[in-house]
This record gives structure tokens, C-alpha cells and sequence, in this order.
């Protein structure tokens, strides 16, 4: 299976096939009031706030897979700051929940490319771990917020998980590492816990397969865009067509 991304989309490519992915799919949900206020509000920067939460989760991402791989962070060496202060925060917090839940117990999986035939879908779960002997599919996020799109990820990759994989999920939840409040929840540290949705499995799947159908109607082929062009383009300089 190999995964494209290109045009901001990611589409995974099993066989001759191509399976768009969660991210990509669930691009059609809903934003919802709360979401174009933050546009009226932010105006022109909106792409840029945008941009920059984005490259933020990127590399809280990369470095948990470089931790979870056995490899050694450094935040500064040799006057070089290899992350923001928001970043390693959230890296600590990390590691904080790491020691406290998942050393002492089971990393199943991490960064785990998933697929379905019968979904027709494609995605990467951050990590299948056994926390006090149930297995766990967890999320990283670095959002100030959680939506209502997290937990319907979650569903759909557990579907994948299962369709493939043993031992099956028993439970998911987002791991935020930019939560600023305690609650009552079983996981939670300073700024982080791991946070279990309400609503049913059952329910949420329910909403990917709405949500999906709206996709579909706007996006019939599955192929990635850049499929429909050519790959490189270029045209003879004027002196050579003159010596045609």
C-alpha cells in the first residue's frame, strides 16, 4: 500500500485501486457556526493560523514517532532549537503519559497505515497500545479544541483495525496534548489527557457513512488529482524551434 498526498488530499493506493482517506473524506463534514465566526473573526490570517497549527502538529508528531522508534530528542544543542516552546511542552506531555500508562503494559502498533476493501478508505492511526489490559487506538492532537470530525476518525479507523488486525480495539480516545483544564477523566496530567468520546461506536460510524456519501457525490473518481495531468511539462526554447 503506498500513501500520495498532493493538493492537500491523501489517497492511498492498494493494488490498482485508490482509497481516499479519512482526513479526506471527512473534509466534507459539516464546519458549523462556531467554525465561520473563527473566519469572520481572524479574517486574512485565517490561512495562515491554519498553516501554522498544522506544521505544529506535524513535528509534535514526527518527534513522538522518533521517540516511539527508540531514538533520543534533544529540544537544543549547540545553541539550535530544534522545536518551539509549545512543541516540547507537548512532547513532555507525552512522554509523561507514555511512562505513566504504556511502558509498564503493551505498544502494539505505531503510525500504522490502515485500509478497507469494503470501506473503500485509507488512513494512519498514531498508535494501538494495551492500557490496564484493554487495547487502545489513540490519536495525537495538538488542537486547541476537539471536534466533532476527531471522534469520527477514530470510528473509521477502528473498522479498518478490525477488518485486518488482531488483537481487536476495545476502546479509542484523542490524546490531547493542549488540553487547559482537569477533569474527571481517568487519563489526564498537566495540559493533557486522554480523552473517551460519548457517543457510540455505532452512532459515530453512522455519521462517517453520511458524510461519506457527500463526498462521493462531489468526488466520483477516487484517483488523486494529479493522476489527470501530466507529471512534468516543458517546451522547446525559441533558438531550437528556429534550427527545426
Amino acid at each position: 500500500m503506498n500513501r500520495i498526498d498532493v493538493l492537500d488530499e491523501r489517497f492511498y493506493q492498494v493494488g490498482d485501486e485508490y482509497y481516499p482517506s479519512v482526513t479526506t473524506v471527512l473534509s466534507a463534514y459539516p464546519k458549523g457556526y462556531g467554525f465561520q465566526e473563527w473566519l469572520k473573526n481572524v479574517g486574512g490570517e485565517a490561512e495562515r493560523i491554519l498553516r501554522e497549527a498544522a506544521d505544529r502538529g506535524s513535528n509534535v508528531h514526527n518527534a513522538i514517532e522518533q521517540i516511539l522508534l527508540g531514538r533520543e530528542l534533544q529540544w537544543i544543542t549547540e545553541g539550535k532549537q530544534h522545536y518551539s516552546l509549545d512543541e516540547w511542552q507537548m512532547i513532555c506531555r507525552f512522554m509523561e503519559f507514555y511512562q505513566d500508562y504504556i511502558q509498564s503494559g503493551e505498544q502494539v502498533a505505531t503510525e500504522t497505515q490502515l485500509f478497507s476493501k469494503k470501506m473503500k478508505l485509507g488512513g494512519t492511526c498514531d498508535m494501538v497500545a494495551k492500557i490496564n489490559g484493554e487495547t487502545w487506538m489513540i490519536d495525537f492532537k495538538t488542537s486547541n479544541g476537539l471536534y466533532k470530525t476527531h471522534e469520527i476518525q477514530l470510528a473509521a479507523y477502528k473498522e479498518m483495525w478490525d477488518e485486518h488486525n488482531s488483537p481487536k480495539i476495545d476502546r479509542y480516545g484523542i490524546l490531547w496534548l493542549n488540553s487547559n483544564h482537569r477533569t474527571k477523566r481517568q487519563f489526564q496530567g498537566v495540559d493533557w489527557q486522554l480523552k473517551e468520546f460519548t457517543d457510540s461506536h455505532e452512532y459515530n460510524l453512522q455519521l462517517y457513512y453520511h458524510t461519506r456519501a457527500l463526498w462521493d457525490c462531489e468526488n466520483p473518481n477516487y484517483a488523486p488529482k494529479n493522476l489527470s495531468y501530466p507529471n512534468t511539462i516543458s517546451i522547446q526554447p525559441q533558438e531550437q524551434l528556429a534550427e527545426v
